[in-house]
């Protein structure tokens, strides 16, 4: 039974020159930071639009059965429920994100 020798350690010298790859070696950090940025904010309009359509949709449900225009319920009950809780949703995120500010805005530097 033969037991194998442990590897020897680096030396420093090559990890020093190992060359850095990925977002660092692009040197365009910025390019993609706004390219991100944009893409949030686009992704957070379409989603704020989103609940807004959801709303109107459920008010339209509801100005429908109250003029008798709607003869089945459930699919008002649906839309109702599916606002509130797009709403409620959104309401969480952006306490959410206002907690996080507030907790940035309270660290020390």
């Amino acid at each position: 039974m033969s037991i194998p020798p442990i590897a020897p350690i680096m030396p420093l010298g090559i990890i020093n020159s190992i060359t850095p790859t990925g977002l660092e070696a692009s040197g365009s950090s910025g390019e993609g930071a706004s390219k991100a940025g944009a893409d949030f904010s686009k992704f957070l309009k379409d989603a704020l639009g989103e609940v807004d359509a959801l709303q109107s949709k459920a008010d339209t449900a509801t100005l429908a059965l109250a003029t008798g225009q709607v003869q089945d319920l459930s699919e008002v009950m649906v839309a109702l429920e599916k606002a509130s809780l797009s709403l409620t949703l959104t309401v969480a995120t952006r306490d959410k994100v206002i907690d996080a500010y507030n907790q940035i805005m309270r660290m020390q530097i």
